[in-house]
């Protein structure tokens, strides 16, 4: 069942600004040639900035530990912002994790799904190769 919609409008002229969900349109899209849209904020997590996963390309060992190369939904559009990050950076992005071992089983990962967990979930002073 369609449920009305609220729109704040900033104006003293009172009008109404409860609409049927049917009767709103999207809004059309900008003329101007090539203006981009910047990325949207980063979410915040336990007051720290963190952009969301778009999904994991890659995988290596450095230095004895697990780096992955992400893709950021901000970014997904330019390949060239992908960066390594270590594990423990991935902590709150345990799906995009899974999914790229899931997929590329020959790539460097933990030995076992519990690992992968204790891993990805618990840190990294939690997981013994």
């Amino acid at each position: 069942m369609p449920h009305p919609v609220n729109i704040v409008q900033e104006t003293r002229i009172f009008l109404t600004t409860i609409f049927h969900i049917s009767l709103l349109e999207p809004g059309k899209k900008s003329t101007i040639p090539n203006q981009h849209q910047g990325p949207p904020p980063p979410i915040i997590i336990e007051e720290e900035m963190e952009w969301e996963v778009s999904q994991i390309l890659d995988s290596k060992l450095k230095r004895r530990k697990l780096w992955y190369l992400v893709e950021w939904k901000v970014f997904s559009q330019d390949p060239e912002r992908s960066t390594w990050e270590s594990a423990r950076n991935l902590k709150n992005f345990p799906e995009p994790v899974k999914d790229s071992h899931s997929l590329y089983p020959d790539k460097p990962g933990p030995n076992s799904s519990r690992a992968l967990f204790l891993m990805v979930l618990g840190g990294e002073r939690n997981y013994q190769a």
